[in-house]
């Protein structure tokens, strides 16, 4: 047999075997041996079905296994939630021993009890589509280098390979490992892998429904999910794992010490999964705008993650305690946490400031904002370590834990402080997420200046944090809607605020924010796609022209397909104070056509509360 010519127009079977599929290469399909597979002289494999590789017998089999432990099923094999809250989950679920999947939990030094291989629920497909060696794969080799450091929760890498060097646990990290080869062949190809999003769905069909990886793997995924636009799957996703995670009650202490079998840095990972699961559920919140924190009143226990050099050594040191944080003004030396134990604190002290925030700002606001919200925000920053928490070390590295910190305390600020400000918002605003306008008769606060110098100082910190001598920019995505807000704050100070050397300071700021989102977006769609939207808010506000070009109001905009912004005399559609005219026959279908820069957000049902939704880039 012989392989296709390389410059033939093969297309890729649908019917790809395994080991072609795994590692991601095309594939004639051909049976019993496709080509490539004869021409290395290696078993060629075919699973049998694409919905799970499982038979009729061995679904019957599974479902009615499922069913007898009281677990509804997607169809995905998904654990799927019922109508209660997270906490009521909490407080309802048996304890942690008596869970399915785990009776039978006593392998020593296991990372997590998974599904057996030898069951007979699993078929021969399931085994051979394990990957039997991560020790010199390039996909896990790509997670480590570019994404475990923006989100440090599942084992470090070495560690990892350690433990899926023991056969007997290897099923159970399938979905995990499936997640992580996904997003590695993201940074890898800069491609979406169909294939890999398939075996991943496949490990997860075939995994015990209570197997606390999947909620590891579940969080990994629907971040992917979401960058890439595949937002209504993502949002199940991290819905499912929030729910096992209740179920589970990972946020208890006593789970990292039960199943980490005497393992420390086992047990630092589930520390860490429950407090990024607290972390990322509110990106979320911030990010969709119309959600709230599902899991920010959950009287959690976890003890607080350690510092990274110690994670990644396993030298993990006795971890502290949330209260220990809360109590960090008392001690009597210099007592220092980890960055992720202050990113965390910087999540607590940002929803803390907006709970106490009326759901409709006014006037008399303007002194409640600054003495309790503004005290949450400044305690953070006045208490970190001077000379000990840089974002930026002396080798010039980043620390991606303390970066996201300090963008989450100044897009709080910003979204807290602009709408008693004196950078007015602009109505052309309306189509992101990252911004709300005020109640348009809403009279002006005493104290007006002291929210306008707010709102720019924490954008210039937002500004030093992104000109930090490390390129190409490589952040979390979610880095995004949070720059997001202070650009938009940013346009506006340059519109009605700034002037002459000021002003070409901060269109220089401009150009490099847009630049560093634009260098994710190489990576992420949706990033791409609000970058687009930065641009043409940007050239509104600064009243810009690109000559004179309808929008369809059926079509998102490419970078060239701009609204226009200027009439034929050359004059910007502008109203007298700078805004866009309502009555602009091209800005509003290009407003009402667009999804919205950062969420799920329907542009017809805006309002102006400061909850959640007005601080979208938290």
């Amino acid at each position: 047999m012989t392989t296709p010519a390389k410059n033939s127009k093969a297309t890729r079977s649908s019917l790809a075997c395994l080991a072609c599929r795994l590692r991601h290469l095309r594939c004639d399909g051909k049976r019993p041996c496709c080509s490539r597979c004869a021409e290395t002289s290696q078993e060629c494999n075919y699973a049998r079905s694409r919905r799970g590789g499982l038979d009729r017998a061995a679904l019957a089999e599974r479902r009615k296994r499922l069913a007898g432990a009281g677990t509804q099923n997607n169809g995905t094999g998904v654990a799927m939630a019922d109508d209660r809250t997270p906490q009521a989950l909490l407080h309802a679920q048996p304890e942690l021993g008596s869970l399915p999947g785990f009776v039978n939990a006593n392998f020593s030094g296991m990372l997590l009890e998974g599904m057996n291989v030898d069951d007979s629920s699993a078929s021969t497909a399931s085994f051979h589509l394990q990957i039997t060696s991560i020790d010199k794969d390039a996909l896990i080799d790509s997670y480590y280098k570019n994404f475990h450091r923006f989100h440090p929760f599942v084992l470090p890498q070495r560690h990892m390979i350690r433990h899926y060097q023991d056969p007997s646990i290897q099923a159970s990290l399938q979905p995990l490992i499936a997640a992580m080869r996904l997003i590695g062949h993201i940074y890898a190809s800069r491609e979406w892998p169909t294939d890999l999003k398939d075996h991943f769905e496949l490990c997860c069909a075939q995994a015990g429904p209570s197997d606390p990886v999947i909620i590891q793997a579940r969080l990994l995924y629907s971040i992917a999910l979401f960058w890439y636009d595949h937002k209504n799957q993502a949002k199940s996703e991290f819905d499912n794992a929030i729910r096992l995670a209740m179920d589970l009650k990972i946020c208890r202490d006593e789970f990292a010490a039960r199943y980490a079998t005497d393992d420390p840095v086992l047990a630092e990972s589930w520390r860490r999964t429950w407090w990024m699961l607290f972390v990322i559920d509110a990106y979320y919140a911030g990010t969709l705008g119309a959600m709230e924190m599902q899991v920010v009143d959950i009287g959690a226990t976890m003890k607080l993650p350690c510092e990274e050099d110690e994670y990644e050594s396993g030298a993990i040191p006795e971890p502290k305690t949330v209260q220990d944080f809360d109590c960090r003004e008392f001690a009597s030396d210099d007592v220092v946490f980890s960055s992720f134990a202050y990113l965390i604190g910087a999540v607590r002290c940002a929803a803390l400031a907006i709970a106490t925030l009326p759901k409709r700002v006014v006037k008399e606001d303007s002194m409640h904002i600054i003495q309790a919200a503004d005290s949450a925000l400044d305690g953070w920053l006045l208490l970190l370590p001077k000379g000990q928490k840089q974002v930026m070390s002396k080798t010039g590295e980043i620390d991606e834990l303390m970066f996201q910190a300090h963008l989450i305390i100044h897009v709080a600020t910003v979204g807290i402080h602009r709408p008693l400000s004196d950078l007015k918002f602009n109505p052309v605003e309306d189509m992101s997420s990252c911004a709300r306008e005020p109640p348009p008769d809403n009279p002006t606060p005493d104290l007006i200046n002291v929210h306008t110098a707010r709102v720019m100082r924490s954008v210039e910190a937002q500004i030093r944090l992104l000109a930090l001598p490390v390129r190409p920019f490589r952040h979390t995505p979610f880095t995004t809607c949070m720059v997001s807000e202070g650009t938009l704050a940013l346009l506006s100070a340059c519109h009605f605020y700034l002037k002459g050397p000021k002003l070409a300071i901060a269109r220089d700021q401009i150009r490099m924010t847009i630049g560093c989102l634009k260098t994710l977006a190489e990576l992420w769609p949706r990033i791409a796609r609000n970058v687009r939207e930065i641009q043409t808010i940007a050239q509104h506000v600064l009243g810009l022209g690109s000559g004179p070009r309808a929008m369809s109001s059926h079509t998102t905009p490419g970078s060239n397909d701009l609204p226009q912004l200027v009439d034929g005399d050359g004059q910007g559609s502008l109203g007298s104070e700078g805004e866009v005219s309502s009555n602009d026959p091209d800005i509003l279908p290009f407003l009402h056509s667009i999804d919205d820069l950062c969420g799920w957000y329907n542009i017809g049902e805006l309002d102006t509360d400061l909850s959640w939704g007005g601080i979208n880039g938290l």
